[in-house]
């Protein structure tokens, strides 16, 4: 899917991204900016009280549509969550804040990791030694080679195997918005490594020996790498491919198993925190924290700074995204397909343009 949308592009963004405005009709599709906002049947009183909160504000201002786009920003099942939520509180609070991604779109650092890997297996083919890597590069190296253990037949096939699957997948670093941060996001490289054109035709080839070499096991390990319609964005995407090359390693599937990691475990309540603290910033509503639940709240504030009714309007509406994708797994953006398109297009028209932003 993500290969029909997305495309490699030798563009280089600056400051400014896509812009808000592009997506307004993607929150805007009535009288109110809650396009994202409806979800299960019945009336909903929280949805009645953020109209309201619009309606008292009058004719929005530029700044303030855009800020309202930018509260949908906010996924939780992205890597980058819940620092996002850090992200989009600063901005609503007038702060400096980098660009916002949401479908498919990653962070160079993201993609850098990726790299990493896909140089590491690579390497690990290659008996390339851990200390000959890139400084960036070696602790991925080194964990990979740990998992991957000595060299064999079928290993070197399912390693090729996943080294492919990796450098097929799309790394997509642009971004909607201004970055603070960053003044140039370059958007290639879009993949992880460079393969030729027979890449497709040689892993249909591997899987083809694997299959007749492990029979019905092999089905697990030939799963797409990084998590079957999962993009690089998707929380679990790293882990997955942990799973698949300490899997390798041993030759049986899950049987070397990585520890989980704060990225991973525990978000349904740290989600509940958030929701916790903005629902107290939005509409007074108290809550007891713990001493880490006190320190978010606290860097959400004042991040914040002081409530007025276009921010605590904003704040809802970040709430109610967030409360509705726990509750009911709705997408942050709805529309996400006509989202991903409307992003493209942009860039394509900076692209015949000739210029970067």
């Amino acid at each position: 899917m993500e290969l029909r949308l997305l495309r490699s592009r030798t563009l280089v963004l600056g400051r400014e991204g896509i812009p808000l405005a592009l997506a307004h009709r993607l929150v805007k599709q009535g009288r109110y900016h809650d396009a994202n906002l409806h979800a299960g049947y019945g009336t909903d009183s929280v949805l009645e009280e953020i109209q309201r909160r619009e309606h008292a504000l009058g004719t929005l201002s530029e700044e303030q549509i855009a800020l309202r786009i930018a509260a949908d920003f906010c996924c939780i099942w992205r890597y980058d969550y819940p620092q996002r939520v850090h992200d989009l509180c600063a901005r609503i609070g007038g702060r400096p804040a980098p660009g916002l991604r949401l479908h498919y779109q990653i962070c160079p650092d993201r993609r850098a990791e990726l790299i990493s890997y896909a140089t590491a297996l690579k390497g690990w083919l290659q008996e390339k030694p851990v200390e000959e890597y890139e400084e960036g590069t070696q602790s991925v190296a080194r964990r990979v080679y740990q998992y991957l253990g000595s060299r064999e037949p079928l290993k070197d096939m399912l390693v090729e195997r996943t080294f492919i699957g990796l450098s097929l997948r799309a790394l997509n670093c642009s971004f909607w918005g201004i970055d603070n941060f960053r003044p140039q996001t370059p958007l290639s490289p879009f993949h992880a490594a460079e393969i030729d054109a027979n890449a497709v035709h040689r892993m249909t080839q591997l899987e083809r020996l694997i299959m007749k070499d492990m029979g019905a096991q092999a089905r697990d390990f030939l799963c797409d790498v990084g998590g079957t319609a999962e993009p690089a964005c998707h929380f679990k995407f790293i882990r997955r491919i942990d799973i698949l090359v300490s899997s390798i390693g041993c030759l049986r599937w899950r049987g070397n198993l990585p520890p989980k990691d704060t990225a991973v475990s525990g978000r349904r309540g740290l989600t509940k925190t958030y929701l916790d603290i903005l629902e107290q910033y939005w509409n007074g509503q108290t809550y007891r924290f713990d001493a880490d639940g006190a320190r978010i709240r606290d860097e959400l504030f004042e991040s914040l700074g002081k409530p007025d009714d276009t921010k605590q309007w904003l704040v809802a509406c970040l709430w109610k995204n967030i409360s509705d994708q726990t509750t009911y797994h709705t997408y942050p953006m709805r529309q996400w397909v006509d989202f991903v398109h409307i992003g493209e297009q942009y860039l394509d028209q900076l692209e015949s343009a000739g210029r970067s932003t």
